[in-house]
């Protein structure tokens, strides 16, 4: 969005804001960046009644006995003379938050920051509860005593060592309540530095077009298990206009759907007044990963960064602070790159941002990016992307199409992917990936009152995924070990009481897709073929158009390619190779094959040459994909193949 648009949308703010009902709170919104007067950076003088402070060395000190740790004595707020603040309902857990969740390495601590609601008060225990598997919990260790500021209550906690990985909710608990911070603490056994990442961009839910949010979404990104989540604002349509903080109780509700920690920033349409009530302690703060580092920023149309000095103080002693960093991203709802114009007139852009490390600029939108708009602001910038993601609802705002997407972005050490090859493109964009062509099919119940599960993976997508992931449950059998799966590997047995919960992972070919059983023994799944597949042949397809005597037009490649079947087993095997490429069919030479099942005797070889035609072609890297029809899981052989049509 331009600045002439962006003045256009604040006319129109002003506008809404006239004829609708605007609370006070809501011309005060924008917050002093972290380490100013954040609930957990900043630091109010003794006895203050502001926002709470870490505690200091002397409040980090261990408890004095190993129960007391275990479960501190929370003091009431009226016990200290300090009425809490009740202009809106708030969260009672201020960090970590859902929209700032942490990593944390089993053994190590992190800070907990609430709300001192009435009914906190006494002995309260604080347990980690899966987010999958609500029966499995963890009991956390304080390693301080509480340390109060106002109406707030700071601990410091201990993950023990053993704790399975996985997403958690944080669980307080009194004699009276409950009280949850969902999704809040991802639990890892180490970082990595090859791993993938989702991008969110505006919603606009309560528009026509996009009355309630897009449950396949959750479904898709669960698939693809990424590290995190990345959300840029706009969820809803009108919360801001009609004051409406509520909103995020609903925004909250559907982002409980995603098995993964999910970032979330404040947009133009939401309501901004109550996000630190109810989110996160701010709007803006870091995010870190292992080596790689992000800063989650507050710019939008109705709090331009340019006009924010407060924050841009602090971004820059952030990025001074990091530039040693693997790489560093910026994250923004905005997407006029407005920092960019800045950091620009402050002295040689290129520079600042090579030497600080700053790899992507991700922001929110309407429609994927397409290479014109702002592109004299990076043009000169060695490595760097601007990344801007479709409507990630059916909202048809600006040049949305209807379709809910989603940007997947893979890291591998210093490099990043994100654009989706879209072989329908109609012009070029930055392509995200549309919801509705990654997909699964289960062959029964997935409760765990089963002993096998089977399920079948669908990617329509003109993109293949390794490490697709599968939460799957099998009734425990008596004397039986742990379950087992084919194809595929399991990466996480988990015992769920009656049943094992299994973080199942398979590689996902582009336009085909995968058919997996897990069981709760080796002895049940399906043996496979003992005939063994080989490829002969180029790695490059060069394809041409030619047309049948009928009128119909079809691709054809004279490359010399064929397969190599080999019977490793004792006894004559009779098979049927189905050959898939591009989502089409191949077929053998029937002058060498000409029916079909093939019979191999033991310990023989028939090579089996391919007629290359397909009624379509999408050039790039594809997988050349085998299975056998009498194997009923269909394992796959895959080779690697790259497409090319003149």
């Amino acid at each position: 969005m331009n600045r002439r648009r962006r003045r256009l949308v604040l006319a129109s703010c002003v506008i809404l804001f006239a004829w609708g009902p605007v609370s006070q709170a809501q011309d005060k919104t924008r917050p002093a960046p972290p380490g100013k007067a954040a609930p957990t950076t900043t630091q109010p003088e003794k006895g203050s009644p502001g926002q709470p402070a870490r505690p200091g060395p002397a409040a980090t000190q261990p408890a004095g006995s190993g129960q007391e740790a275990a479960q501190p004595t929370i003091q009431a707020p009226a016990a200290r003379g300090v009425v809490p603040k009740e202009e809106l309902p708030a969260a009672v857990v201020s960090e970590p938050s859902q929209g700032r969740p942490v990593f944390i390495v089993a053994g190590e601590t992190f800070y907990c920051v609430m709300r001192l609601a009435p009914d906190i008060a006494g002995n309260v225990t604080f347990t980690l509860q899966h987010a999958l598997e609500p029966e499995i919990r963890v009991r956390l260790k304080a390693e301080s005593p509480p340390s109060y500021v106002g109406e707030y209550c700071h601990i410091l906690f201990l993950v023990p060592p053993g704790t399975q990985t996985g997403l958690y909710d944080l669980e307080i608990r009194t004699n009276t309540a409950t009280h949850y911070s969902r999704h809040c603490i991802k639990v890892v056994d180490a970082f990595k530095t090859r791993f993938r990442f989702i991008h969110l961009s505006n919603m606009n839910i309560g528009d026509p077009t996009a009355p309630d949010f897009d449950d396949m979404l959750p479904k898709e990104i669960n698939l693809l298990a990424p590290e995190f989540i990345i959300a840029t604002g706009d969820y809803t349509e009108w919360a801001r206009a009609l004051d409406d903080p509520s909103s995020w109780k609903r925004v909250l509700k559907y982002f409980e759907m995603f098995d993964a920690p999910v970032f979330l920033l404040c947009g133009a349409q939401d309501h901004q007044a109550s996000f630190t009530r109810f989110v996160a302690s701010q709007p803006m703060g870091p995010l870190d990963y292992g080596n790689y580092h992000g800063l989650l920023l507050l710019d939008h149309p109705g709090n331009p960064i340019d006009q924010d000095y407060d924050q841009l103080q602090w971004i820059q002693t952030d990025l001074k602070k990091n530039r040693n960093k693997r790489f560093n991203f910026i994250a923004t709802n905005s997407d006029e790159l407005a920092l960019l114009d800045i950091w620009k007139e402050n002295g040689k852009l290129d520079q600042f941002i090579k030497e600080h490390r700053i790899r992507m600029f991700i922001t929110g939108g309407s429609a994927d990016w397409d290479f014109r708009e702002f592109a004299e602001k990076i043009k000169g910038l060695e490595d760097f992307h601007y990344l801007r993601t479709h409507e990630s609802s059916t909202s048809l705002r600006d040049r949305a199409t209807g379709f809910s997407h989603y940007r997947v972005i893979e890291v591998d050490g210093d490099q990043v992917s994100y654009i989706y090859p879209d072989d329908n493109a109609a012009e070029k964009l930055e392509y995200s990936i549309p919801t509705g062509r990654l997909r699964t099919f289960f062959d029964g119940v997935n409760d765990g009152s089963a002993d096998h599960v089977n399920v079948t993976i669908q990617n329509a997508l003109n993109q293949a995924f390794d490490e697709v992931h599968l939460w799957l449950r099998v009734a425990k059998g008596p004397g039986e070990g742990k379950p087992a799966v084919a194809p595929g590997r399991i990466v996480q047995t988990l015992d769920a009481g009656k049943y094992w919960a299994c973080d199942v992972a398979v590689d996902v070919p582009e336009k085909g897709g995968v058919r997996l059983t897990l069981a709760r023994s080796a002895s049940m799944l399906p043996p496979p073929s003992p005939v063994e597949v080989g490829y002969e042949g180029p790695a490059l397809w060069t394809f041409t158009t030619k047309q049948t005597d009928f009128g119909m037009t079809y691709c054809a490649s004279d490359a010399s390619a064929r397969l190599k079947l080999t019977n490793s087993g004792k006894t004559p095997q009779a098979c049927w190779p189905v050959i898939r490429m591009n989502g089409g069919q191949l077929h053998p030479d029937r002058a060498i094959c000409p029916r079909m099942p093939l019979l191999l005797e033991p310990g023989k070889t028939l090579e089996v040459p391919l007629v290359l035609n397909l009624r379509r072609v999408s050039p790039g890297k594809h997988t050349l994909q085998v299975y056998f029809l009498e194997d009923p899981l269909n394992r796959l052989r895959t080779f690697d193949i790259t497409l090319e049509l003149k």
